[in-house]
């Protein structure tokens, strides 16, 4: 009887243990989100680039669901793109001063941008930084062509629709800063200045059906 007694308590202590070390892990676990707005700043990594030109532009990232809408925001120019990833088309709009601009792309046309993103490859640095109070990993990304990236990117988070399935897809996490190429001459850095994870209304992600030229669909 007593053995048995002690077997029970070992057997009980055991689970508890479980339990412990199942609460920990998952405290530790990456949060899924399914709506939140994210809000870049732009900085110039070039004397070549008017600063000032990029005093008030801003990157704005939404998620929704299985939808994603990213918005390119300078003073006279805004260029918005419209994903979901359960979709065939990807809407991307432009207004420039009082003219708008429709493109609507194939799921195949848009992956074609980013041929240059294909099996790209990823190089951790083992250098760290807090952005937003999140710890975010350096990691530098070799495109095809040999163009090189520089990004952090937290594991903490992670969308449920991403930005550009074709860009980064390979990153376990959320990139809350990065480098981009213009026109593969001139670099800017995209850092994350704000996260909000209210919902994102709907409204956002409607296509609108008139008031904007549409394009060329191959976008070339």
């Amino acid at each position: 009887m007593v053995y048995q007694m002690k077997i029970r308590q070992h057997l009980w202590r055991a689970y508890l243990l479980l339990c412990l070390v199942l609460t920990s892990f998952c405290g530790f676990g990456q949060k899924i989100i399914g709506d939140c707005t994210i809000v870049y700043g732009l900085k110039a990594e070039s004397k070549n680039i008017d600063a000032g030109a990029l005093k008030h532009a801003s990157k704005i990232f939404y998620v929704r669901g299985g939808m994603s809408l990213t918005e390119i925001r300078f003073d006279d120019f805004l260029q918005s793109t419209i994903y979901n990833k359960n979709g065939d088309k990807v809407y991307v709009l432009s207004e420039l001063n009082d003219n708008k601009y429709m493109s609507v792309l194939s799921i195949p046309q848009w992956k074609e941008q980013f041929e240059n993103y294909k099996d790209l490859k990823l190089e951790m640095r083992g250098e760290k930084k807090n952005i937003l109070g999140y710890t975010c990993n350096k990691a530098v990304a070799t495109l095809n062509d040999g163009t090189q990236i520089n990004l952090f990117y937290t594991t903490a988070l992670k969308t449920t629709a991403p930005e550009n399935p074709y860009e980064f897809n390979n990153i376990n996490g959320l990139v809350l800063e990065y480098q981009a190429l213009i026109k593969n001459k001139y670099k800017v850095t995209y850092t994350a200045t704000h996260i909000d994870f209210d919902p994102v209304p709907a409204s956002k992600f409607i296509i609108p059906k008139e008031g904007y030229r549409l394009l060329d669909n191959s976008m070339n």
